[in-house]
């Protein structure tokens, strides 16, 4: 290789690293895994490895990737390896393939999978005819790209309902799916169900979440969520949202006759959890289109009982 294609070479791995690393502080902000953010890295950067990947998701350099398996290793008992960083790279780089014991520990400190880091193909199959009776007709293993993007083309093509429910759902509140709303509440209604910023629901939610949760403070909330969707509501009357004020252990996004479900967890972000898409016809679907309803009845006015004792209600946006 001849000095100039070295320095070129050096530069695009410069280049490569920047880009990954904005890549991560995005994928920071916007709550996403480090799964994702490593799958988004091998996606946009053709030329960085799914090791690699792996290892700038985490915000690592080569000396701590060897000082961490270094102490896994001490951890087990065994002598560290002390992997210098130019072996790291050759790996990382494709140029040299680590051992299997090694390919074992990189799962172990990435905790994934060896098909995820790039060492061989995950065969494993589902059971198709039990998901087929389940309704299931897709699903996510945590927000991403992907994920925002089917919900955004179902609501595109959608004819006859929309109805969207979460705790924060800050992905509605973005240009590109403000544009979309819009656009669709000129032919339909488009119901949107979010929790109320000052209820004690949410104060307990944000206990178990973490410490930096992005939406744990209400006027942050209000401001860069409730704000740009109320405009959005007085510039499409058909467009309507909603507060509530009861805990919530899922999202929902009805989309004609299919129902999207995002799952939430203790101690992880809303953004960390599993998305599944059912179909019309199942009895998941209904179970899900049940809670739906359930809500609309409850916005319609004065909360029935036995909800109006126990305080829950759901009623139209009012915070200004």
């Amino acid at each position: 290789m001849t000095m100039a294609a070295s320095r070129a070479n050096v530069q695009r791995r410069r280049k490569n690293e920047r880009q990954a690393a904005d890549i991560r502080l995005e994928g920071f902000r916007r709550g996403l895994t480090t799964e994702a953010v490593a799958e988004k890295i091998v996606r946009k950067i053709p030329d960085i490895t799914p090791l690699e990947a792996w290892r700038l998701a985490h915000g690592y350099d080569r000396a701590e990737v060897s000082a961490r398996l270094d102490a896994l290793y001490e951890a087990d008992g065994l002598q560290p390896p002390h992997i210098d960083a130019a072996v790291l790279c050759r790996w990382e780089l494709g140029d040299r393939r680590p051992s299997d014991e090694r390919i074992d520990y990189f799962c172990r400190l990435y905790r994934t999978r060896p098909d995820r880091l790039g060492f061989g193909t995950d065969h494993s199959l589902g059971d198709v005819s039990h998901l087929q009776r389940a309704g299931i007709i897709d699903a996510f293993p945590f927000t991403s790209d992907e994920s925002e993007q089917d919900l955004v083309d179902r609501v595109s093509q959608a004819r006859e309902r929309i109805t969207l429910f979460g705790l924060t759902r800050s992905f509605y509140a973005s240009d590109a799916v403000l544009a979309v709303l819009q656009e669709k509440a000129r032919t339909m209604d488009i119901n949107i169900y979010v929790m109320d910023p000052y209820c004690e629901s949410r104060k307990d939610r944000y206990r178990i979440e973490p410490a930096d949760a992005a939406m744990e403070d209400p006027e942050r909330y209000v401001r860069e969520i409730l704000r740009p969707l109320s405009a959005a509501s007085d510039a499409a009357p058909r467009l309507r949202l909603y507060l509530f004020n009861f805990p919530c252990s899922f999202a929902m996004e009805e989309v004609d006759q299919v129902v999207r479900v995002m799952m939430y967890g203790h101690g992880r972000r809303g953004t960390h959890g599993p998305i599944i898409v059912f179909k019309e016809g199942t009895s998941a679907h209904a179970y899900f289109v049940e809670q739906l309803r359930w809500l609309e009845r409850l916005s319609s006015g004065t909360s029935p009982e036995p909800w109006r004792t126990k305080g829950v209600q759901v009623r139209p946006f009012d915070l200004w």
